[in-house]
Protein backbone atom coordinates (compact mmCIF):
# COMPACT_ATOMS: atom_id res chain seq x y z
CA UNK A 1 0.00 0.00 0.00
CA UNK A 2 2.94 2.67 0.86
CA UNK A 3 4.94 1.38 -1.93
CA UNK A 4 1.88 2.24 -4.38
CA UNK A 5 1.42 5.62 -2.60
CA UNK A 6 5.14 6.03 -2.97
CA UNK A 7 5.06 5.40 -6.97
CA UNK A 8 1.90 7.94 -7.16
CA UNK A 9 3.42 10.46 -5.75
CA UNK A 10 6.85 9.97 -7.35
CA UNK A 11 4.82 9.93 -10.92
CA UNK A 12 3.14 13.30 -9.93
CA UNK A 13 6.37 14.85 -8.82
CA UNK A 14 7.74 13.45 -12.66
CA UNK A 15 4.77 15.02 -14.47
CA UNK A 16 4.83 18.41 -12.42
CA UNK A 17 8.92 18.95 -13.57
CA UNK A 18 8.18 17.89 -17.31
CA UNK A 19 5.36 20.33 -17.36
CA UNK A 20 7.76 23.21 -15.63
CA UNK A 21 10.73 22.38 -18.48
CA UNK A 22 8.13 23.13 -21.30
CA UNK A 23 6.67 25.91 -20.28
CA UNK A 24 10.36 27.08 -19.70
CA UNK A 25 11.02 26.32 -23.33
CA UNK A 26 8.32 27.56 -24.58
CA UNK A 27 8.78 30.79 -23.29
CA UNK A 28 12.18 30.76 -24.15
CA UNK A 29 11.45 29.92 -28.08
CA UNK A 30 8.92 33.14 -28.20
CA UNK A 31 11.54 34.99 -26.44
CA UNK A 32 14.35 33.83 -29.13
CA UNK A 33 11.42 34.33 -31.99
CA UNK A 34 11.32 38.08 -31.07
CA UNK A 35 7.85 38.42 -30.29
CA UNK A 36 7.06 42.00 -30.36
CA UNK A 37 4.01 43.76 -30.56
CA UNK A 38 2.88 47.59 -30.94
CA UNK A 39 0.10 49.63 -31.89
CA UNK A 40 -0.79 50.77 -35.35
CA UNK A 41 -3.01 53.26 -36.78
CA UNK A 42 -6.75 52.30 -36.79
CA UNK A 43 -7.10 54.06 -40.53
CA UNK A 44 -5.48 55.10 -43.32
CA UNK A 45 -4.55 58.77 -44.03
CA UNK A 46 -7.25 58.18 -47.14
CA UNK A 47 -9.35 56.24 -44.90
CA UNK A 48 -9.35 58.80 -41.53
CA UNK A 49 -10.62 61.81 -44.61
CA UNK A 50 -13.08 59.58 -46.07
CA UNK A 51 -14.23 59.13 -42.28
CA UNK A 52 -14.78 63.03 -41.46
CA UNK A 53 -17.01 63.13 -44.54
CA UNK A 54 -19.24 60.90 -43.63
CA UNK A 55 -20.01 62.05 -40.32
CA UNK A 56 -19.64 65.67 -42.19
CA UNK A 57 -22.53 64.27 -44.74
CA UNK A 58 -24.54 62.36 -42.13
CA UNK A 59 -26.17 63.85 -39.27
CA UNK A 60 -28.34 61.46 -37.34
CA UNK A 61 -26.56 58.46 -38.76
CA UNK A 62 -24.27 56.23 -36.92
CA UNK A 63 -20.69 55.45 -38.43
CA UNK A 64 -18.22 53.03 -38.18
CA UNK A 65 -14.81 51.98 -39.17
CA UNK A 66 -13.29 48.66 -39.83
CA UNK A 67 -16.09 46.38 -38.87
CA UNK A 68 -15.56 42.80 -39.87
CA UNK A 69 -17.85 41.43 -42.03
CA UNK A 70 -18.83 38.32 -39.89
CA UNK A 71 -20.65 41.34 -37.27
CA UNK A 72 -23.02 42.26 -40.13
CA UNK A 73 -24.19 38.61 -41.53
CA UNK A 74 -24.43 35.75 -40.46
CA UNK A 75 -23.54 32.64 -41.29
CA UNK A 76 -23.34 28.73 -40.94
CA UNK A 77 -19.99 27.63 -38.71
CA UNK A 78 -19.03 25.79 -41.63
CA UNK A 79 -18.98 25.62 -44.90
CA UNK A 80 -18.08 28.43 -47.84
CA UNK A 81 -20.95 30.95 -46.87
CA UNK A 82 -18.56 31.17 -43.75
CA UNK A 83 -15.63 31.59 -45.21
CA UNK A 84 -16.68 34.15 -47.36
CA UNK A 85 -17.06 35.87 -44.85
CA UNK A 86 -14.51 34.74 -42.04
CA UNK A 87 -11.68 37.51 -41.10
CA UNK A 88 -13.04 40.05 -43.71
CA UNK A 89 -13.88 43.34 -42.94
CA UNK A 90 -15.63 46.22 -44.02
CA UNK A 91 -14.34 49.38 -44.42
CA UNK A 92 -17.23 51.65 -43.30
CA UNK A 93 -20.84 50.33 -42.03
CA UNK A 94 -23.62 52.81 -41.22
CA UNK A 95 -26.57 52.45 -39.17
CA UNK A 96 -29.49 53.85 -37.88
CA UNK A 97 -29.64 55.44 -34.11
CA UNK A 98 -30.66 51.52 -33.30
CA UNK A 99 -27.17 50.15 -34.92
CA UNK A 100 -29.02 48.83 -37.31
CA UNK A 101 -26.73 48.24 -40.16
CA UNK A 102 -28.06 50.02 -42.88
CA UNK A 103 -24.98 49.89 -45.54
CA UNK A 104 -21.63 49.07 -46.39
CA UNK A 105 -19.11 51.04 -47.96
CA UNK A 106 -16.06 49.91 -49.09
CA UNK A 107 -13.11 52.40 -50.79
CA UNK A 108 -11.02 51.09 -53.71
CA UNK A 109 -7.82 51.79 -54.27
CA UNK A 110 -5.19 50.57 -56.56
CA UNK A 111 -4.77 47.02 -54.55
CA UNK A 112 -8.49 46.09 -55.93
CA UNK A 113 -7.11 46.29 -59.40
CA UNK A 114 -5.76 42.07 -59.45
CA UNK A 115 -7.85 39.39 -60.21
CA UNK A 116 -7.44 37.86 -56.86
CA UNK A 117 -8.86 41.18 -55.37
CA UNK A 118 -11.37 41.29 -57.70
CA UNK A 119 -12.41 37.83 -57.01
CA UNK A 120 -12.40 38.79 -53.45
CA UNK A 121 -14.79 41.27 -53.82
CA UNK A 122 -17.14 39.61 -55.97
CA UNK A 123 -17.87 37.23 -52.83
CA UNK A 124 -18.29 40.17 -50.52
CA UNK A 125 -20.56 41.43 -52.95
CA UNK A 126 -22.99 38.61 -53.36
CA UNK A 127 -22.87 38.13 -49.51
CA UNK A 128 -23.45 41.57 -48.68
CA UNK A 129 -26.28 41.29 -51.34
CA UNK A 130 -27.63 37.94 -50.01
CA UNK A 131 -27.79 39.64 -46.78
CA UNK A 132 -30.34 42.43 -47.71
CA UNK A 133 -27.79 44.95 -46.56
CA UNK A 134 -26.60 47.85 -49.44
CA UNK A 135 -22.70 47.61 -50.66
CA UNK A 136 -21.60 50.98 -51.91
CA UNK A 137 -17.93 51.12 -53.45
CA UNK A 138 -16.67 54.69 -54.38
CA UNK A 139 -12.88 54.89 -55.46
CA UNK A 140 -10.12 56.04 -53.08
CA UNK A 141 -9.14 58.88 -55.33
CA UNK A 142 -10.64 60.84 -56.00
CA UNK A 143 -13.06 60.33 -53.22
CA UNK A 144 -16.30 61.36 -53.09
CA UNK A 145 -17.44 64.45 -52.32
CA UNK A 146 -20.16 65.33 -49.12
CA UNK A 147 -22.92 66.23 -51.72
CA UNK A 148 -22.72 63.18 -53.59
CA UNK A 149 -22.46 61.06 -49.88
CA UNK A 150 -25.97 62.94 -49.19
CA UNK A 151 -27.42 61.90 -52.07
CA UNK A 152 -27.40 58.20 -51.18
CA UNK A 153 -28.56 58.24 -47.90
CA UNK A 154 -31.66 60.33 -46.71
CA UNK A 155 -31.86 62.93 -44.21
CA UNK A 156 -32.39 61.76 -40.90
CA UNK A 157 -35.30 64.05 -39.04
CA UNK A 158 -34.51 65.79 -36.30
CA UNK A 159 -36.55 64.33 -33.70
CA UNK A 160 -37.88 66.48 -30.22
CA UNK A 161 -35.86 65.45 -26.91
CA UNK A 162 -38.32 63.94 -24.84
CA UNK A 163 -39.19 66.05 -21.67
CA UNK A 164 -37.23 65.42 -18.33
CA UNK A 165 -39.06 64.30 -14.97
CA UNK A 166 -38.37 67.63 -13.46
CA UNK A 167 -39.95 69.16 -16.83
CA UNK A 168 -43.21 67.49 -16.26
CA UNK A 169 -43.48 68.18 -12.64
CA UNK A 170 -42.80 71.87 -13.17
CA UNK A 171 -45.28 71.80 -15.82
CA UNK A 172 -47.95 70.60 -13.81
CA UNK A 173 -47.11 73.03 -11.22
CA UNK A 174 -47.82 75.53 -13.33
CA UNK A 175 -50.68 73.95 -14.43
CA UNK A 176 -52.14 73.73 -10.86
CA UNK A 177 -51.35 77.18 -9.94
CA UNK A 178 -52.99 78.87 -12.92
CA UNK A 179 -56.09 77.10 -11.92
CA UNK A 180 -55.84 78.28 -8.48
CA UNK A 181 -55.23 81.76 -9.25
CA UNK A 182 -58.41 81.17 -11.94
CA UNK A 183 -60.43 80.34 -9.13
CA UNK A 184 -59.30 83.14 -6.73
CA UNK A 185 -60.07 85.18 -9.22
CA UNK A 186 -63.56 83.53 -10.30
CA UNK A 187 -64.08 84.06 -6.19
CA UNK A 188 -63.37 87.80 -6.38
CA UNK A 189 -65.81 88.58 -9.54
CA UNK A 190 -68.37 86.97 -7.06
CA UNK A 191 -67.64 89.19 -3.63
CA UNK A 192 -69.38 92.67 -5.61
CA UNK A 193 -72.10 90.38 -6.63
CA UNK A 194 -72.93 89.28 -3.33
CA UNK A 195 -72.66 92.54 -1.62
CA UNK A 196 -75.32 94.17 -4.07
CA UNK A 197 -77.87 91.21 -3.05
CA UNK A 198 -77.21 91.87 0.90
CA UNK A 199 -78.00 95.51 0.58
CA UNK A 200 -80.94 94.76 -1.37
Amino acid sequence: MLKALGLIILGLIVLAVIAALASKKGRTENAKAGYQYKSKALLTANEREMYWKLIDALPGYVVLAQVALSSCIDAKKQGGAFNTISAKSLDFVICNGSLDVLAGIEIDDRSHATAAAQKRDARKNSAMEAAGIQLIRWPAVPLPSVEEIKKIFPPVPLSVPEKSATEIIQEKKIKLLEQQLFSMARKLENIPQASKAAGA
